[in-house]
């Protein structure tokens, strides 16, 4: 069996990752030109650093929040998040985002389905060729919040079945990931194994 060295072990362990994912399409040019650009792809925006191995992240909030407090608060965020979407819409401000000169859809939403520090999979409706590259948005935390915005090329896509639909089960490699953010990502891997061990044990 191959070893890996202790760091790579590390970006190898994966956890489930049930949380919307927005994401879009870009060819390599577009690719190239964020990467030359000052604006990097990533969570640059985030204040929140990596979550430290004996917090609780999105499961445990600070003993000072009433854990319903906190779900209400999430609660009213997600009706926020649909709220803006719907305004966008119909406001047209979407329209140049997600819609090409044939008009198809180019920005998608699917479900996250795992994700490690190396790569994350996508559960959607829309078949992707290998080697494509995805511009993601996603968040794996949110107490306290942290969202990511990385780039993935697809290195692999799957048929699954769900809800009596055919779905894409894509399958991406992070691209160029800052470190900052693969110790998020491998954080929040931890936590949440972490987390499934405790639910087992209470049965």
């Amino acid at each position: 069996m191959q070893e890996f060295p202790s760091r790579e072990r590390r970006e190898y362990i994966r956890a489930a990752l049930w949380v919307d994912v927005d994401f879009s399409v870009v060819n390599e040019e577009e690719y190239e030109a964020v990467m030359r650009s000052e604006q990097q792809p990533g969570c640059r925006f985030s204040s929140q650093a990596a979550l430290p191995s004996d917090e609780g992240g999105q499961y445990e909030a600070d003993s000072t929040f009433h854990s319903n407090l906190i779900d209400f608060l999430i609660h009213i965020d997600d009706k926020l998040d649909r709220v803006l979407k719907l305004l966008s819409r119909t406001s047209g401000l979407e329209g140049a985002a997600c819609k090409d000169d044939k008009g198809d859809d180019q920005l998608f939403v699917g479900r996250g389905s795992d994700i490690s520090g190396n790569g994350m999979s996508i559960i959607c409706d829309k078949a992707f060729e290998q080697g494509q590259i995805l511009k993601t948005s996603f968040t794996i935390s949110r107490f306290p919040t942290i969202r990511l915005k990385l780039f993935g090329r697809v290195v692999r896509v799957a048929t699954v079945q769900g809800d009596g639909k055919q779905r894409y089960q894509v399958i991406v490699k992070f691209i160029d990931l800052d470190e900052d953010d693969r110790e998020k990502i491998i954080a929040y891997t931890f936590q949440a194994q972490r987390e499934a061990i405790r639910k087992k044990r209470r049965g």
